[in-house]
C-alpha cells in the first residue's frame, strides 16, 4: 500500500517570518496620509490649483489597487471604506453648495468602491491561481523524495532534516527569502540524483570499489539534469550540482573552491556533514553535538567556508534538537498512519 504523507508538505515550504506585510501596509498608510494632506489643504480657487485637486483624487485609486494586489478583496474593501470616511466630510465641508461637484466626487468616491470590487475580485482569483502552482510544485517535490525513499529507506527523513537545518542556517546567515526558498528546494532534492546510481552501488552494503564511486559520484549530474528539466527548479539544480564541492577545492564534480561554489551549496555542505555526524550510521555511532560541532569547526577553511561555519556554531543546539523532534514527530506518525492503513 503506497505510503501515505499528511504532514510533509508543512516541511517542503518555508515558512520565513517576513515583515512585508507591515511594511505595505505602512506603504498604503503613507501614500493616503499624503494624498489627504495634499487634497485637503490644496487651494481650489483658481483653474491651475484645480486641476492639481483633480489629479490628487485620481491617485486615491492607487492604495485600493494596491491593498488589492497585496492583501486580496476584504483588504481593499477596507481602504476604501477609510477613504469614504475622508471624503465624503471633504465634499460637505469644501465643496458646500456646489451640487454638480458634489455629484462628481460622489461618482469619483462610487468609482473608487468599484475599483476595489473589481481589483479585489481578479487578485483573490491570482492568489488562488498562484496557490494551485505552489502546491502542484510542492507535490512534485514530495514525489521525487519519496521515490528515492522507496529505494533507499530513511532519504525522506534525511532530506526533511538538512532542509530544515539548511534554512536554520541560512536564517543565521541572514539570507534573502527567496535563496531561502531555493536552498530549502535543493537540500529537500539534493540526493535525488541517486536515482540514476544502480542498486546493486546504492544499497551496496560493504565499501565500494574505485569504479563503483565514480559511478556515486554521478548523482550530482543526474540531478542536476532531473532538476533542470522541472520548471522552477532550474537555481535549486545548481545547488545540488554543487553539494559535494569543497571549499578548498578537493571535492566534486567540478574541484571548485571558495566564493566559486554557491551560497546555498556552501551553507547545504555544513549541515549534510553535521546530520550525518549526529545520526546512527552503519559504519559510526552517533556523535554528541559537542562533538559534531568541533568536527564541523575543525574542517573550517578545508571542506567548509569559514563563514558559513562560524554561523552554524553560533546557533544554539537547542534549535538542531527541536528541529529534529520535529523530524521525529513526523515520522512517528507516518507510522500511525501507515499502521492504520494497513489491512487487517
Amino acid at each position: 500500500m503506497p505510503r501515505h504523507n499528511p504532514d510533509i508538505s508543512s516541511f517542503v515550504t518555508y515558512q520565513h517570518r517576513s515583515s512585508a506585510p507591515i511594511g505595505r501596509w505602512v506603504c498604503i498608510a503613507a501614500i493616503l496620509i499624503v494624498l489627504i494632506a495634499a487634497h485637503w489643504w490644496s487651494p481650489v480657487e483658481t483653474h491651475q490649483w484645480h486641476v492639481v485637486h483633480l489629479l490628487l483624487r485620481k491617485l486615491f485609486f492607487l492604495p485600493v489597487v494596491l491593498a488589492a494586489i497585496w492583501f486580496g478583496l476584504w483588504r481593499a474593501l477596507f481602504v476604501a471604506g477609510f477613504i469614504s470616511v475622508y471624503y465624503v466630510p471633504h465634499i460637505v465641508l469644501q465643496w458646500q453648495g456646489q451640487y454638480t461637484e458634489n455629484i462628481n466626487q460622489l461618482g469619483e468616491l462610487g468609482t473608487v468602491w468599484l475599483t476595489a470590487i473589481l481589483a479585489g475580485t481578479f487578485a483573490q482569483r491570482e492568489m488562488r491561481a498562484l496557490r494551485d502552482i505552489a502546491e502542484t510544485h510542492q507535490g512534485v517535490l514530495i514525489a521525487l523524495v519519496s521515490a528515492l525513499d522507496a529505494r533507499e529507506h530513511d532519504t525522506q527523513l534525511h532530506s526533511l532534516r538538512v532542509s530544515q537545518f539548511s534554512l536554520r542556517l541560512a536564517d543565521e546567515l541572514r539570507m534573502d527569502a527567496a535563496s531561502m526558498g531555493v536552498l530549502g528546494e535543493a537540500a529537500l532534492l539534493h540526493d535525488v540524483g541517486k536515482i540514476g546510481v544502480p542498486d546493486e552501488i546504492l544499497l551496496k552494503p560493504g565499501s565500494l570499489s574505485e569504479e563503483e564511486w565514480g559511478k556515486m559520484r554521478e548523482h550530482p549530474a543526474i540531478g542536476r539534469r532531473i532538476l533542470k528539466s522541472i520548471s522552477r527548479l532550474e537555481d535549486a539544480a545548481e545547488v545540488v550540482y554543487a553539494h559535494h564541492e569543497h571549499y578548498d577545492g578537493s571535492g566534486y564534480p567540478r574541484g571548485l573552491n571558495g566564493q566559486y561554489i554557491p551560497l546555498g551549496a556552501r551553507v547545504f555542505a555544513v549541515v549534510d556533514a553535521f546530520d550525518a555526524i549526529i545520526s546512527n550510521r552503519p559504519y559510526e555511532r552517533a556523535m554528541k553535538l559537542a562533538d559534531a560541532r568541533k568536527r564541523i569547526e575543525a574542517a573550517s577553511g578545508s571542506h567548509f567556508d569559514p563563514r558559513v561555519v562560524e554561523a552554524f556554531l553560533n546557533v544554539p543546539d537547542e534549535d538542531w534538537i527541536e528541529l529534529s523532534r520535529k523530524i521525529e514527530a513526523l515520522d512517528r506518525s507516518r507510522a500511525v498512519d501507515d499502521r492504520s492503513g494497513s489491512p487487517e
